[in-house]
């Protein structure tokens, strides 16, 4: 009996304190609703929501006391560059913020994709599909929308926070972490500081860029120059000249496109560098310069060709010889495809002779005026089977399929004039 006076009681203060707390709530929602209204009104006129504000009621001066109560609506705003200043005047992080924004607009886009892809037609559960699909008007209507949206998308997000759309997207896909792999060497700091100002600068070349269609006059070209050189400049006061460099080797355009065209040069670190110390300063030099003088291209061509001789002195006539080998773009096909598939090195040197060899023959059937054109497009077609079955014996079949759909799509050509 005792023990039920006891939880008696208990329940008893249990409704009162909730009764208490829904009042206190219902209050403070009340409250906190009137001082959201007069927050966004100071936002709007630029002044401080936290700070204290004398108020005219009555003929008298009243304190209103602002407390650290905070609701979404006094940042949230329909403008996206005043939403971001307003995010980072509450210090909210730049991760977050990009976050935010860019989950926005995505979906705003992706409401405006939603709105070309449907003709208007009410729904009716009792009409057949074809009612409500697109007329062909519609559908070209449509391919203009979602061309622009494409080509629209990238340049919001570039403008707002100076972000590589491409790469933004591929993180809601497989998120590879890829500037962490690369910048590994670098502090959490200095990698996130180094990393924006690459990303703001590829940002403002692409928005300069994209304003000229491809064609940047004079101006253009100073502008981005000048671009480059502040980015330079940033980046040496957030790193030393080691860290500097090798964030250049791990990021830049110059040493992307080096990883790309030694495909099968397989360089040491130490080449690498000395081939990349070289064309930094070729393309340093004629990045800002217009490639379609031809005196500014001959000077270009003089100074790759001085660069050769340079490495040839300090590689030597065999390791030289390697380096002109990857030159040529199918050569590095053939290698980046038996990489893949990890096979020997013999393979993949029968496979460039193999090339070669055919076309050769095609090209002398073809130069035969000797035969008729049946007679030659017979020919053709023994030497594609004839190349096809020397293929399949090398790589097997499976391989081969992948082969001749990829970096093999030379064979198919063969039997055709």
């Amino acid at each position: 009996m005792k023990m039920r006076s006891v939880l008696i009681v208990v329940l008893l203060n249990m409704a009162v304190l909730c009764a208490g707390f829904y009042f206190f709530h219902w209050m403070a929602a009340d409250e906190l609703a009137t001082r959201t209204v007069l927050i966004k009104e100071q936002l709007v006129r630029g002044e401080n929501p936290n700070a204290t504000k004398h108020v005219a009621s009555s003929g008298k001066d009243a304190v209103v006391y602002v407390t650290n109560q905070f609701n979404w609506s006094q940042v949230e705003s329909s403008d996206y560059r005043t939403y971001i200043g307003n995010l980072r005047a509450i210090a909210c992080p730049e991760s977050t913020i990009k976050d935010i924004i860019v989950t926005d607009v995505m979906k705003l886009y992706a409401q405006k994709r939603g709105q070309a892809s449907v003709n208007g037609r009410e729904f009716r559960y009792w009409e057949t599909d074809e009612k409500r699909k697109l007329k062909q008007l519609q559908i070209e209507e449509r391919e203009k929308t979602l061309a622009q949206i494409d080509k629209e998308l990238p340049g919001v997000l570039r403008e707002l926070l100076g972000i590589n759309y491409e790469k933004e997207l591929d993180k809601y896909f497989i998120d590879t972490n890829e500037d962490d792999r690369r910048l590994a060497f670098l502090s959490d700091d200095k990698r996130s500081a180094a990393s924006a100002v690459r990303d703001q600068l590829e940002s403002a070349r692409e928005r300069i860029l994209s304003a000229t269609g491809g064609h940047p006059t004079a101006g253009d070209l100073e502008r981005l120059q000048r671009l480059q050189q502040d980015a330079d400049a940033r980046l040496t006061q957030l790193l030393t000249p080691d860290e500097k460099f090798q964030f250049e080797l791990s990021t830049s355009l110059t040493a992307d496109t080096l990883r790309k065209n030694l495909v099968g040069f397989n360089p040491t670190e130490a080449e690498f560098r000395e081939i990349y110390q070289r064309q930094k300063a070729i393309d340093a030099a004629f990045a800002y310069q217009d490639l379609s003088d031809p005196s500014v291209r001959a000077e270009k061509e003089a100074a790759e060709k001085r660069m050769e001789d340079e490495l040839h002195s300090a590689f030597g006539q065999y390791r030289m010889a390697d380096y002109q080998a990857v030159k040529n773009p199918e050569y590095r096909d053939v290698i980046a495809f038996s990489e893949r598939f990890d096979l020997p090195d013999s393979v993949a040197q029968s496979l460039v002779s193999m090339r070669s060899i055919a076309q050769q023959q095609r090209d002398q059937l073809l130069a035969n005026n000797n035969l008729a054109q049946d007679q030659k497009a017979q020919a053709l077609r023994a030497i594609q089977a004839e190349t096809e079955k020397t293929l399949r014996q090398t790589l097997g079949d499976k391989v081969y399929t992948v082969y001749s759909q990829s970096a093999g799509g030379w064979v198919h050509e063969l039997g055709t004039n």
